[in-house]
């Protein structure tokens, strides 16, 4: 926020939504700061950047149900239908695809022609032959919170193990040196590497939540670079924070977080991070108020025929 014009920006925080009021409509919407007095509707939307909704204070959902919980998905799903109208418009900032969504399976299946990949299973029923063998690593696809406080994290497992009356998502196991972070925005990079002891070799979100510290900042190769603009060119994403394991000095898959976190590698923008996601969003922003075609709000459906 600092970094952007705040008389121009109405910063909406999904954690917070005592301090705040909103209004979507069949002619537009309204949200406002109760606490400044400041406002935005659909006459004075340019741009709209959805950053990650997280909530931090997990809360746990009893057997007889969570009126906190509905709030909260009922919030969240508002403002994601929200982006995916400001995305049909053409006022989305950043966080979007020009060759649709790619999950996990899709963007695995890219990776092939990018970088080195380690050999991965989502199955469910059957146990397939070839996890019978070497060392696995189970996963997830999303990001759901399984209860207060507990999530998904990656985990060494023998998959035999598994009970075949859940579906699963394993990898096999990389043995490298570090684990390396990488936010792209527009054709640039910004890459940073932790040593994979630092956290027991398992998942890093862990050390993270547990104690936050950045990590320091790395060199990526002319390989490196070409390969990760050419994964983020096939798919068409020109923003996102992608995760690797660096193993006898070449990177290994692992995801793209189209809207990954990314604050926490340069919190004061002491590298330039934070002014180079703020710079991009200002771009977009001027080509959005420049556009000659721009669409407004949807029109009124009063008097149409039903």
């Amino acid at each position: 926020m600092k970094e952007l014009d705040a008389a121009d920006v109405l910063r909406f925080n999904i954690d917070k939504p005592e301090d705040f009021a909103w209004d979507f409509h069949r002619d537009g919407f309204r949200i406002a700061d109760k606490a400044s007095g400041r406002e935005i509707s659909e006459k004075s939307l340019s741009s709209f950047y959805l950053r990650k909704p997280m909530y931090f204070d997990l809360i746990d959902i009893p057997q007889h149900g969570c009126v906190e919980n509905w709030r909260r998905e009922e919030t969240d799903e508002l403002f994601n239908d929200f982006f995916r109208e400001c995305q049909s418009r053409g006022l989305v900032a950043l966080v979007r695809s020009q060759n649709n969504k790619y999950g996990k399976l899709r963007q695995l299946l890219v990776a092939e022609r990018h970088f080195r990949v380690a050999p991965w299973h989502f199955f469910h029923g059957e146990l397939p032959d070839e996890l019978t063998r070497g060392r696995w690593v189970v996963k997830s696809m999303t990001s759901t919170m399984i209860g207060k406080g507990k999530m998904f994290l990656v985990k060494e497992v023998d998959p035999r193990s598994l009970d075949l009356a859940w579906p699963w998502f394993v990898q096999e196991r990389i043995e490298g040196e570090e684990e390396v972070t990488v936010v792209y925005v527009d054709g640039k990079t910004f890459a940073a590497n932790a040593p994979r002891d630092s956290f027991g070799g398992e998942d890093s979100r862990k050390s993270l939540m547990e104690k936050p510290a950045p990590w320091p900042r790395c060199e990526l190769s002319p390989e490196d670079e070409r390969a990760i603009k050419g994964f983020m060119d096939e798919t068409g994403y020109r923003f996102g924070r992608f995760d690797f394991i660096r193993k006898d000095g070449e990177l290994w898959f692992l995801e793209l977080n189209p809207n990954g976190q990314w604050a926490w590698l340069d919190q004061d923008n002491e590298h330039g991070l934070v002014s180079m996601v703020v710079d991009a969003i200002k771009s977009e922003d001027r080509a959005h108020r420049e556009r000659p075609s721009r669409q407004g709000p949807p029109p009124s459906s009063r008097g149409a025929s039903r």
